[in-house]
């Protein structure tokens, strides 16, 4: 703490050259405040140890032009299932207390509140009722770093985080980095004090580069703008669990699914504090996964998804993300002016018991110019049950594109065809569905108020022998076929075509109407 003080205001660069232990336990008061313009650089045969419990061993409040270079940390501890803690430990003396939240609340109203008063002039006036820090929550306060507030311009490079290599997932750490909103230095705040804008900043200007995580439950988690994400690698990760890896989740699934990436916001609050502006540049969620699904399915409660990444934004984009969680892909949260491009994602339905789709989901409504391009969706499953793609019902959403998707699963095994709805106006929608042991592939476009859809079966045959065309389509007042097959046909049917040449063929459909067109393409390849 010391030497972490003596760094701020551009002293000197705190060079970390050796092992150093950081015990903190159930001490909420034993975090260590990282203040404006610290450089912190780790050599080789520097690293910290950390063992904090649902309270953090690194805080940056309102602080800015910080850089972190190169840390090694390492988070040594156990999370147990049960949430009750039973107490805290604060100035040296352990204080019981009941609830699930103790060291979380303690940190909040004890600690970061303190600090906030003594150090960045904010007055809470409980005259109009209670007002603390912003309270985010029981778990947020477990991430290894907690950034929170009007902090900006926030450098952390090259840092690997991670836990002993030997332990099992009850020993990984609950979260790596937090990032919430709060109050601004320098004013007065009460009980009836709004958070908009005015009062409150979310962390901005923030870079995440060249960082690894080895063995997490949650990655990153809050509320951020102007931050970018680059070169991220994610190794081991899991889902809370006790040492016999049961009680998933915890007592009464008390944890949240844990994800890579969940970043959110309140939609009914300020949209000057909503997420904007973030990018994510060459991500890879490798695994492997340790342990099994929370949810059975049947009769069990659902409690969540632990997808790789969960994401409510304006004005962001994903670029080059690769994903082999078998949790599944993506979360989209309301979001506007968002284009996830370069996607790579492999998951498995069956690990996930087959309760929800597992590629890319919309839980939510208020979908704006969200594109999504050149992206691979792979099941491993042998039998795929649910849609990879789930639907978009709301009439609210706008301009949804889904541009050159394919989705990839060996057998399908639901009712009729894997195809999500996607609702709205000026959508325009191109999937490809590949399934490789039935040989059949389908094509689906849907292009304002013309959809069409073609299936091919089989999609390899010898040369001479016949494969079955299927089509449909809704809003249409006649289609055109081309490539092995041409002229007009229904708006939907069937039609057996036998293949009268080598290598492969293209069978072209395009279906109408006065105003809107939508071309579906299949192929078929001959031995």
């Amino acid at each position: 703490m010391a030497a972490f003080a003596a760094a701020k205001n551009g002293a000197f660069t705190l060079v970390v050259d050796c092992p150093v232990r950081l015990h903190s336990g159930l001490a909420v008061d034993r975090g260590i405040f990282i203040d404006n313009s610290t450089s912190v650089a780790f050599t080789a045969t520097g690293k910290f140890f950390v063992d904090n419990m649902f309270h953090p061993a690194f805080v940056i409040a309102n602080s800015s032009n910080i850089v972190l270079t190169n840390w090694n940390v390492e988070w040594d501890g156990v999370v147990p299932i049960d949430p009750n803690f039973g107490g805290y430990e604060l100035a040296g003396t352990f204080v019981p207390s009941g609830g699930i939240t103790q060291p979380a609340a303690a940190f909040n109203d004890l600690v970061l509140t303190k600090w906030l008063a003594t150090n960045r002039a904010v007055v809470f006036d409980p005259s109009q009722g209670w007002i603390k820090s912003v309270w985010v929550g029981g778990v947020n306060p477990a991430a290894v770093f907690f950034i929170t507030g009007d902090s900006y311009n926030i450098a952390v490079t090259g840092m690997k985080l991670s836990v002993p290599s030997t332990v099992g997932a009850d020993h990984f750490m609950p979260m790596a980095f937090s990032l919430s909103a709060n109050w601004k230095s320098s004013q007065t705040v009460n009980g009836k004090t709004p958070a908009t804008a005015r009062y409150q900043s979310v962390p901005h200007g923030l870079t995440f580069s060249g960082v690894t995580l080895d063995g997490t439950l949650m990655g990153w988690q809050g509320n951020v703008q102007n931050t970018m994400f680059e070169n991220i690698n994610s190794r081991r990760y899991a889902d809370l669990q006790d040492a016999n890896g049961a009680n998933v989740g915890g007592i009464g699934k008390w944890f949240p699914p844990p994800h890579l990436f969940y970043l959110n916001y309140n939609t009914a609050g300020d949209p000057l504090l909503f997420n904007s502006n973030i990018h994510f540049e060459s991500v890879l969620d490798a695994g492997p996964r340790l342990g099994v699904a929370r949810d059975k399915g049947g009769g069990d409660t659902v409690s969540g998804y632990a997808l790789s990444l969960k994401l409510g934004c304006r004005d962001c984009s994903v670029d080059h993300y690769g994903s082999t969680r078998p949790d599944g892909f993506m979360d989209v949260l309301p979001s506007a002016g968002l284009t996830v491009s370069n996607v790579f994602a492999a998951f498995d339905s069956e690990f996930l018991n087959n309760v929800f789709p597992a590629g890319i989901r919309f839980p939510s409504t208020g979908y704006t110019n969200v594109t999504f391009e050149n992206v691979t969706l792979m099941d491993t499953a042998a039998s795929t049950i649910k849609g990879p793609i789930s639907n978009a019902t709301s009439t609210t959403n706008a301009r949804l594109v889904f541009s050159n998707v394919q989705v990839i699963m060996n057998r399908w095994s639901g009712s009729n065809l894997p195809l999500p709805l996607i609702a709205g106006s000026t959508n325009d929608i191109s999937l490809t569905f590949d399934m490789t042991t039935q040989l059949t592939e389908v094509s689906h476009l849907l292009s304002g108020t013309v959809s069409t859809t073609l299936t091919v079966n089989p999609t390899v045959v010898n040369l001479g022998a016949v494969t079955l065309l299927a089509w449909q389509s809704t809003g249409t007042s006649g289609c055109m076929a081309g490539g092995l097959w041409s002229g007009s046909v229904g708006t939907s049917g069937t039609r057996a075509v036998k293949i009268g040449q080598s290598g492969q063929s293209d069978f072209d459909l395009t279906c109408q109407n006065a105003a809107d067109s939508a071309s579906a393409t299949s192929q078929v390849t001959t031995h």
